[in-house]
């Protein structure tokens, strides 16, 4: 069963909270600018731990804005190296230092991701010099994504490749707990991968595009984009595959267009669950799926 509530509230339920995996969506945004949608990151809570799926323009901010320390945030995935993903790092890293943060921050992502790293800390390296002694602040450890380990003892994270045209390192990641399933396509046109690993999932948080067809037709540039990405037939198709309990689309590159055209026309030929996300919606995952902060 699916429950949406328009306004945050406590979560009550005969389910121990430790049975209870929860989704904040940080930024719903894509690279154009939007107050009311900030660069793509989720936040993922379980049992007493917290990561991060990318990690957007105004992260730090969304965090703040819930109350959250930064403190419990030690594991962020990168799903591929576009700015727009990854802009909000050195903000999270450094305002998290300033709260006196000492753990180390791991970043997993694509094979640049080490190299993306060091140059991070090397460009704020008077900043850092300035502010800390003796070498008393956390660091940012970033791993590939070949050489992380994998054995955690309440939560599986899979990353897999998905299909985001002329980026050769995108993924999607498929996150277990306890008997549930959650996935993240990233940004990705039509993937085989995200089906395979979309089978049935609990919560599939997934892409599109859309465009008005006099804009789709007169801009040659966004014919390019729409080919990177995953239009609404290309979504229905993965759908109906799938067939997940939720989707919730995500990172929404929409043109001329309103999120209920959108869905009027998934609906045609889809029958599931699907809604729009919105910055700092929050789901509960449990025995049911709770959702927070829909909005109208």
């Amino acid at each position: 069963m699916i429950k949406y509530f328009l306004i945050a509230l406590l979560f009550f339920s005969n389910a121990h909270a430790s049975d209870i995996i929860n989704i904040t969506f940080l930024g719903t945004g894509t690279p154009r600018p939007d107050i009311n949608k900030l660069g793509p990151s989720v936040l993922i809570k379980y049992a007493n731990e917290e990561l991060l799926l990318d990690v957007g323009r105004g992260s730090a901010l969304r965090i703040n804005q819930i109350g959250n320390d930064f403190s419990k945030i030690s594991n962020i995935f990168i799903s591929h190296m576009h700015y727009d993903h990854i802009i909000g790092i050195a903000d999270l890293w450094l305002t998290s230092n300033l709260w006196q943060r000492k753990k180390d921050i791991n970043i997993f992502g694509p094979n640049s991701i080490k190299s993306f790293c060091d140059n991070l800390m090397k460009s704020y390296s008077e900043d850092i010099k300035y502010r800390y002694k003796e070498n008393n602040y956390s660091k940012l450890n970033c791993l590939k994504f070949s050489e992380r380990n994998h054995k955690s003892n309440n939560i599986e994270i899979i990353e897999f490749t998905n299909n985001h045209g002329h980026i050769d390192n995108s993924y999607g990641f498929k996150i277990n707990y306890k008997n549930k399933s959650i996935v993240y396509s990233g940004d990705t046109t039509y993937s085989e991968n995200v089906i395979k690993n979309s089978m049935n999932a609990d919560i599939l948080i997934h892409e599109v595009i859309a465009a008005s067809p006099k804009i789709y037709e007169s801009n040659h540039k966004l014919k390019k984009v729409f080919s990177t990405h995953t239009s609404i037939e290309q979504l229905v198709k993965i759908l109906s595959l799938c067939k997940p309990k939720l989707t919730i689309l995500n990172h929404a590159l929409l043109f001329g267009i309103s999120e209920e055209r959108v869905l009027s026309e998934i609906r045609k030929n889809y029958s599931g669950d699907v809604i729009f996300s919105r910055d700092l919606m929050s789901v509960d995952l449990g025995e049911e799926i709770n959702i927070f902060n829909i909005g109208k």
